[in-house]
């Protein structure tokens, strides 16, 4: 698949727009192996807008362009809350591509968003089955046109008064249905106009599980790892530095 994908789309003039963003909230920057993965994102796409949200640029977007989310939007309890927030509202205003800090690009996504206006990156089927779910969208890998009605949908779902129906006490499924995969699968499932989101296969976009990343990360991937590398566009490697601020 994307083989035949690169040979017959490279060329392709894309509806949404040629921009990549990444977020990194905290104040002294994102380490330097993120660093190094995010490069990828650059390497591969040299004709296109690169924008690096820190903390401060975040501020002035939301005061500029969302002012009357900011009391919600600060009022989060975790701030990986807000990080899956902001990727949001950046899509919904300026429209492009949004991948986590911990995603790697091997290839030129043009031809894998083809002339879609909203693209979703799906999980691997195991992360579904370790959840007991038949399927789980992701949202560390999205791309859109400006203003796609599903990201306004998020955006809302994000921001309804959760209280008594999701627990916050617990924490990582807080965050999972309040903002998260679990979210977005859900809105996806329920949401009438399906046709307009294309779901991005995870083999090409997220082919690996959590454990198999680690043996990558490790030096000991096994030549079934990498034949599935080999196939994919990108790697997200689910490092979830995010659940660390949930220990507390």
């Amino acid at each position: 698949m994307k083989e035949l994908l690169l040979k017959n789309n490279r060329q392709q003039s894309l509806k949404i727009p040629r921009i990549i963003h990444q977020v990194y909230e905290d104040p002294a920057g994102p380490p330097d192996h993120l660093i190094q993965v995010s490069e990828t994102w650059k390497a591969c796409h040299p004709d296109w807008e690169y924008r690096f949200w820190d903390k401060q640029a975040i501020e002035e977007f939301m005061q500029a362009e969302f002012p009357e989310y900011i009391p919600a939007y600060n009022a989060f309890p975790f701030p990986v809350l807000r990080w899956d927030a902001i990727r949001c509202f950046i899509l919904y205003h300026y429209g492009g591509l949004y991948a986590d800090m911990d995603y790697e690009c091997f290839e030129p996504m043009d031809s894998l968003l083809g002339d879609s206006t909203c693209c979703l990156g799906m999980e691997p089927d195991d992360n579904a089955i370790l959840h007991n779910r038949d399927m789980i969208i992701g949202n560390a890998l999205m791309a859109s046109v400006p203003g796609h009605d599903f990201f306004k949908v998020i955006i809302d779902e994000m921001f309804t008064d959760k209280n008594g129906l999701i627990d916050v006490r617990y924490k990582g499924l807080y965050v999972m249905e309040g903002t998260g995969p679990f979210m977005f699968t859900r809105i996806y499932k329920n949401y009438r106009e399906k046709e307009t989101v294309t779901l991005l296969p995870a083999e090409l976009v997220a082919p690996l599980t959590v454990d198999e990343t680690r043996k990558i990360i490790l030096g000991n991937a096994t030549k079934d790892i990498e034949d599935k590398v080999e196939k994919a566009f990108a790697l997200h490697y689910f490092l979830g530095s995010w659940f660390e601020q949930l220990a507390d």
